[in-house]
């Protein structure tokens, strides 16, 4: 079962065709007032924003921090938010997250939104965001960046993530407990 992620932050994580897509629609399915910022155009009949700037530079990350501003943080009527292809907008440390992105990751359960940022790779990612989730869901990984940091996260989850199969992932817990799951 899926857990409630309303309030909560989360990162969804796997390689291209893992299942990282369903899950999201599934996600977003659970909560009316949502919105995806759609880097890649795979939301279509779900509230999306269709991003302009694709790649991390001052216009990409303006648009995004605009969007933030104005559409989730300032109109509160927005309770699940979602940017797929985070990596473009939020890459690791030592990268400063956009402003907005600071914000949602901070702020997300007293501004009654969850927040959730989709990669293919948590190497690839802001670790603040993946630092800070509350559930953390991860398809098929092989890379061994991504095994050694998912293993740093919690004891042999990397190594876990190394033999999912089509479309079965695992949910990390915020005390970094993590269970199999079966597809959606």
């Amino acid at each position: 079962m899926i857990p409630d992620l309303s309030n909560k932050g989360f990162a969804i994580f796997g390689l291209r065709g893992s299942g990282k897509t369903y899950l999201s629609r599934y996600i977003l399915h659970q909560h009316q007032a949502h919105m995806v910022y759609d880097t890649l155009h795979e939301y279509q009949g779900f509230n999306r924003y269709i991003v302009k700037y694709r790649q991390f530079e001052n216009a990409a990350v303006a648009e995004l921090n605009q969007f933030i501003n104005q559409i989730v943080i300032n109109s509160r009527k927005i309770r699940m938010f979602i940017i797929d292809e985070a990596n473009r907008y939020c890459p690791p440390k030592p990268a400063r997250l956009p402003d907005g992105v600071l914000q949602l990751n901070d702020w997300q359960r007293h501004m009654n939104v969850g927040f959730g940022c989709i990669a293919r790779r948590p190497s690839q990612l802001h670790q603040d965001i993946t630092e800070l989730a509350s559930y953390i869901f991860i398809f098929n990984l092989a890379g061994k960046n991504d095994q050694a940091y998912l293993n740093e996260l919690a004891d042999g989850l990397g190594d876990a993530a190394l033999t999912l199969t089509d479309h079965k992932f695992i949910i990390v817990d915020q005390n970094r407990k993590y269970a199999i799951h079966e597809p959606i």
